[in-house]
């Protein structure tokens, strides 16, 4: 199972940043979707390890996310969906899990029966309407290193979720993932807009498997205090209305995060 969870984590971030990497429409819609299935997946496997008295990591193997038009991207993923299928036993889980990838393997498939789309979120043109050549910079840096935080808090809010008997903090860890979600993917695809979108690097053990919650949660405040500063900056040195208001979005959503946070401590000091 651990080995399966591990497998399924590669999975969910092939078909999650191969939905990133096509143009706007009802494809990327779809394969984002299933990339949010898989990523249930994860949680019903991480469980099921829990309630047998194991652990689970966020470990995973180097693989490729490079394709140059869309039916790159669907065999790539077709091939990947039939290798973890392989894996599946006999269960109520397996079926679930088998039945939801035979739909997405259906589907799918069926997108390679039209005409392949070229991909531009790997060209490297770092092309952006509006933006000077530092304005430019100053945004790249910012993106990869927030889509590799918001990748670290998802694995880290996941495992903390997974292994709290706190209702309360773990409905907080769940809220947190999910606007972790839609922040990776809002930086995704800026990135894949500027034509470098790459996968987050790996997220050591260390960082999720923490002994001191309460720690982890004040430093937390503080980083998200240092991202809303971050994202001040950029809006103020860049000149362009639409990241602009994308950035006081943002930075308007890492308050309440830091509320949450808050949240999380007082149940912890109340406990």
């Amino acid at each position: 199972m651990r080995e399966l969870f591990r497998k399924k984590h590669q999975l969910w971030l092939q078909i999650l940043f191969g939905a990133f990497a096509l143009p706007a429409g009802k494809e990327r819609e779809i394969l984002y979707d299933f990339a949010l299935i898989e990523f249930r997946h994860l949680k019903w496997i991480a469980k099921k390890i829990l309630s047998e008295g194991l652990d689970f990591d966020w470990n995973r193997e180097n693989f490729d996310i490079v394709h140059i038009n869309s039916h790159g991207i669907y065999t790539a993923l077709i091939d990947a969906i039939e290798e973890v299928m392989l894996r599946y036993k006999v269960g109520e889980l397996y079926d679930r899990m088998r039945s939801d990838e035979e739909y997405m393997l259906f589907t799918i498939r069926g997108f390679l029966k039209n005409e392949p789309i070229a991909i531009s979120a790997f060209d490297k043109k770092l092309h952006y309407e509006g933006l000077d050549e530092a304005s430019k910079g100053a945004l790249v840096e910012f993106l990869f290193e927030e889509l590799y935080k918001e990748y670290e808090l998802i694995v880290t809010y996941f495992y903390s979720a997974m292994h709290t008997k706190s209702v309360q903090l773990y409905s907080v860890f769940e809220d947190l993932i999910y606007e972790s979600l839609y922040h990776l993917k809002s930086f995704a695809l800026l990135l894949a807009k500027l034509g470098i979108l790459a996968l987050p690097r790996v997220v050591m053990r260390e960082v999720y498997m923490f002994e001191d919650l309460e720690e982890f949660l004040q430093k937390g405040i503080e980083e998200e205090i240092a991202a809303k500063e971050q994202c001040k900056m950029l809006r103020d040195r860049i000149e362009n209305e639409e990241l602009s208001r994308f950035f006081d979005f943002i930075n308007k959503q890492e308050d309440y995060h830091i509320t949450l946070m808050k949240e999380a401590l007082g149940t912890l000091k109340n406990a």
